[in-house]
């Protein structure tokens, strides 16, 4: 399946890369030759084809470093996990190592990175490229990195803390609390794999900061079922409704190199129903929309998208078996009429007849265990 296509496919708009610290830090995990050749921070060849497509299609594409090199942390390894050693010296190399793969991307590859997280889930220590760093470590580099970035002439990357394997706030406390390293961060994200984010991220509620969901997904045997497109529609709902996160994210695009649920595809590359339940957010509610109350009494998670100016999107997920006839009040942006959108058991992302809108309302019968998005005609 073609991934961000919007005629085609489920129109992703932001994909998240791996800084690799050096070319052998890269030949650690993925072997000779898998990483481009670079003398400072690289980029994996399958990473650049990715975000290189992405990009052709209008995609975004961001980074995450996984682990510093290895003379920087507690055991001397860039897998295999260990801490971040944190000091003035390791602060400014780190610094320029990343700062040099924005250049690279931008200034052999054309691909200008949107964001960079320092640190990909600094509360994790384990077998794979990974570290971990404390709540002040990372409020001490960030000043680091953003005058690096800056001096590179790369001030509008965005920075990003703090990944959490799960959701959280204890790794963004130190850096959100002090002014003047807040003032250089736009992005407040964190993991999924505890389940649905029930509250936001406390400082989203007083500061411009955005808040990203940068990774889920599950490690069960593989099911492409409507079933689990419901268990991931419903995610998404809870965290753009309750959580009020401003961008969602799955942990793999492809799922050939696993059995599990890991990617949006299975092992040949067919598409799992979670990656059409995803295509009926991403296909329809686009960068710069904003969420907008919605009157709902019913046992449906019902969400309403508006565009900046013109465009408007409603999202409706039934779990249960039985089709619930619903009723929308929408004001003038939704137009004359609206185009459903279904992925069911039966149906992946198709688009169905028009409904018209009169008098600012329109009734549907909400299949059964389906996804349902209504976009505007306008």
């Amino acid at each position: 399946m073609d991934f961000f296509y919007t005629d085609k496919g489920i129109h992703l708009s932001l994909i998240r890369v791996t800084l690799w610290p050096s070319v052998a830090d890269c030949d650690v995990s993925l072997g000779r030759g898998g990483c481009v050749a670079s003398p400072h921070a690289t980029i994996s060849k399958k990473d650049l084809a990715n975000a290189q497509a992405a990009v052709a299609r209008g995609a975004r594409v961001w980074a995450a470093e996984w682990s510093p090199p290895g003379s920087m942390k507690s055991n001397g390894q860039y897998g295999k996990g260990g801490a971040f050693i944190g000091n003035p010296d390791n602060y400014a190399n780190l610094a320029s190592l990343q700062s040099s793969f924005v250049t690279l991307l931008a200034g052999t590859y054309g691909i200008t990175l949107d964001a960079l997280s320092p640190q990909n889930e600094p509360d994790v220590s384990t077998v794979y490229g990974s570290c971990t760093w404390t709540a002040q470590q990372l409020h001490d580099y960030i000043l680091y990195l953003a005058q690096a970035l800056a001096s590179a002439g790369y001030g509008s990357v965005k920075l990003m803390i703090a990944e959490e394997g799960t959701w959280g706030n204890s790794y963004n406390a130190a850096a959100m609390n002090d002014p003047a390293v807040a003032s250089k961060i736009s992005i407040l994200a964190a993991h999924e794999y505890k389940g649905v984010p029930a509250t936001p991220l406390s400082w989203n509620n007083f500061t411009t900061q955005h808040v990203w969901e940068t990774e889920v997904s599950d490690f069960d045997a593989y099911d492409g079922s409507m079933n689990n497109g419901l268990v991931y529609a419903r995610m998404i709902h809870g965290a753009l409704s309750a959580a009020n996160v401003n961008s969602w994210h799955y942990w793999s695009l492809s799922g050939i190199l696993f059995q599990d649920n890991e990617g949006l595809t299975d092992s040949f590359g067919h598409a799992a129903k979670r990656a059409y339940t995803f295509g009926n957010y991403s296909k329809f509610v686009l960068p710069g929309w904003m969420r907008v109350d919605v009157a709902n009494n019913t046992g449906l998670l019902v969400s309403a998208y508006k565009g900046p100016d013109t465009g408007a999107a409603i999202v409706v997920v039934n779990s249960g078996p039985s089709v619930v006839n619903q009723q929308f009040n929408v004001d003038a942006s939704m137009g004359a009429s609206v185009v459903p959108w279904i992925t069911s058991r039966k149906l992946s992302l198709k688009a169905n007849a028009a409904v018209p809108v009169s008098s600012g309302s329109f009734t549907y019968a909400i299949p059964g265990e389906s996804v349902v998005t209504f976009a505007s005609t306008r």
